[in-house]
């Protein structure tokens, strides 16, 4: 039985910022190649092994940053100037390191959102972009998330679902009351947020809510990994509460900006869209076609995760793009 092939591991290359964050960057495929900076999701998810796979890695150099907290950046989870703003710096700031003079960009759901905004920033230095399950960061965007974690019964803070009649809605109660859990709460209350937050996802992301194995956890037997897994996951959602109140720091009017910014300026833009996306919904992508007169909207069966169909669809456009 042939051996399941490992990702490559690549270059890692430390990108310091002025103000103490180093953003872990992997860097793939021969310098000479035609770059690809590849932008994650959450916010605070942090670059997965899987988004090399969408490249030929004998063409294609491709930059894989952490954005700040996320992923093996350090400081590991800090929210200190956490912002879109900055975000948007060290892009640049990356680059010029680099020394590539124009790059495309890759990115999905959030890093579709902050790859706009780099484009619309930064549009000579962008040859094209492609882009997955787009984040709009409107509010309504945000809360719709909430309102289906709210129907889980309090899935996520679970005083946040006697709110439900308040004035301010199941949605907006259960996201203050998470943040609040997330960043103010005990540890085993933010240990448990966090884990409600990732099973709701994983139903929306999935059908399948994430499975928590935590009987040895509650005998005091957690295994070390499991801990990591945990501290991991409370690092990730803390960003994500950092950002998802303030609307990441755009809001769907100053994102849909960009977008007419970027179709302004005849930037090539291939829109990747599942026609089941729970997360972002494929109006989405219907709205950013309108803004970007010049961009191909590819529809393709399956849901918000780069996975199986959606894989090959990225491939395709990325090889099209780099032709």
């Amino acid at each position: 039985m042939p051996n399941t092939p490992s990702p490559p591991s690549g270059e890692v290359f430390w990108l310091r910022t002025p103000d103490a964050h180093r953003l872990h960057v992997r860097l793939l495929g021969p310098p000479g190649g035609t770059p690809w900076l590849v932008l994650h999701g959450g916010p605070g998810s942090g670059c997965a092994p899987s988004m090399a796979d969408w490249f030929d890695l004998a063409r294609h150099r491709v930059v894989l940053p952490d954005q700040r907290g996320a992923g093996r950046s350090r400081p590991a989870g800090s929210l200190r100037r956490n912002t879109t703003g900055a975000l948007l710096d060290d892009l640049e700031r990356l680059r010029r390191a680099l020394g590539i003079e124009r790059w495309h960009v890759a990115a999905g759901s959030w890093g579709a959102a902050l790859a706009l905004a780099y484009a619309a920033r930064h549009a000579p230095h962008v040859a094209g972009l492609v882009l997955r399950g787009s984040f709009l960061t409107g509010r309504d965007d945000i809360l719709r998330l909430f309102s289906a974690r709210a129907r889980g019964a309090s899935m996520l803070a679970p005083r946040a679902h006697a709110a439900a009649h308040t004035r301010l809605g199941a949605a907006q109660a259960q996201l203050l009351a998470t943040v609040q859990l997330l960043q103010n709460g005990t540890p085993v209350q933010q240990r448990d947020t966090a884990w409600r937050w990732r099973r709701v996802e994983a139903g929306l992301l999935t059908g399948r809510p994430a499975r928590r194995s935590d009987g040895a956890d509650r005998a005091g037997a957690r295994s070390l990994a499991a801990r990591r897994a945990e501290r991991a996951l409370c690092r990730k959602y803390r960003i994500q509460a950092r950002y998802l109140p303030r609307r990441c720091g755009l809001g769907k009017a100053a994102l849909l900006r960009a977008a007419a910014a970027v179709g302004a300026q005849g930037i090539p833009v291939t829109l990747l869209h599942g026609t089941r996306d729970r997360v972002c919904p494929p109006r989405n992508a219907e709205r950013l076609r309108r803004a970007i007169p010049q961009a191909e909207l590819w529809r393709i069966a399956g849901g918000h995760l780069a996975q199986g169909a959606m894989a090959e669809a990225l491939g395709r456009a990325i090889r099209r793009q780099s032709a």
